[in-house]
């Protein structure tokens, strides 16, 4: 049983990107470093407000320390993503554009990149969440937590796994692993406290947001 989380991606930012991928695979000799840096922090942005920046807007948001939290990991990105692909020449660029065009794809001219999940941290989140539908509050925590650990899989997958094809030097490596780390674990942190914070209404509505991204054809009605 396969589980996959699906996020949507702008038209132009798609097209952007997939017209970079062409150029690089058609050995194109001008440096595409800027214009890949570009898109690739507007995908990044476009993926953490879908997952967050709604949700933390709302009426339902407890505060505004998760809107915060998200404008810092964005300004984070716009610093670190453009940089960190400016070392680089085409040919270095282009296993690693392969690798990310090989996870989107477009479906009536809605973009979507797609991670797989593990079935098993799936399922029990699952679990959590059909519990918290029946009134059991115990497994708010835990399934807020699940979703921490599914977030991080797309960070292993979008993130970690590219930055790993392009074999920085030890220092420029070492750097971005601890803007990752830091990042990650300021969402994180925070995924915790709200799920800590929140009584059974107000979970459920957040967690039936991030249900929304999971594909699956025996996906829970929301």
């Amino acid at each position: 049983m396969t589980y996959a989380v699906s996020l949507e991606l702008k038209p132009d930012t798609y097209q952007r990107f997939q017209h970079i991928h062409q150029q690089l695979n058609a050995g194109e000799s001008e440096s595409l470093s800027k214009a890949l840096g570009v898109v690739l922090t507007d995908i990044s942005c476009e993926i953490i407000e879908q997952l967050f920046g709604e949700m933390s807007r709302s009426s339902h948001s407890l505060d505004g320390e998760s809107e915060k939290i998200i404008q810092q990991v964005i300004q984070t990105m716009q610093k670190y993503m453009p940089w960190s692909v400016s070392f680089f020449g085409n040919q270095r660029l282009t296993p690693m554009v392969n690798y990310l065009a090989s996870m989107m794809d477009q479906q009536e001219e809605q973009a979507f990149v797609t991670y797989p999940v593990d079935s098993i941290v799936m399922k029990e989140t699952l679990g959590c969440i059909e519990q918290i539908r029946q009134g059991n509050s115990a497994c708010i925590a835990p399934a807020f937590k699940g979703f921490a650990q599914i977030i991080d899989q797309g960070v292993g997958y979008l993130i970690r796994d590219p930055k790993k094809m392009l074999k920085f030097n030890l220092v420029v490596d070492k750097t971005l692993n601890g803007v990752i780390h830091l990042t990650t674990q300021l969402g994180y942190k925070r995924l915790e406290k709200m799920g800590a914070q929140f009584d059974l209404e107000s979970a459920e509505i957040y967690l039936n947001h991030f249900l929304g991204f999971l594909q699956h054809p025996e996906k829970p009605k929301t």
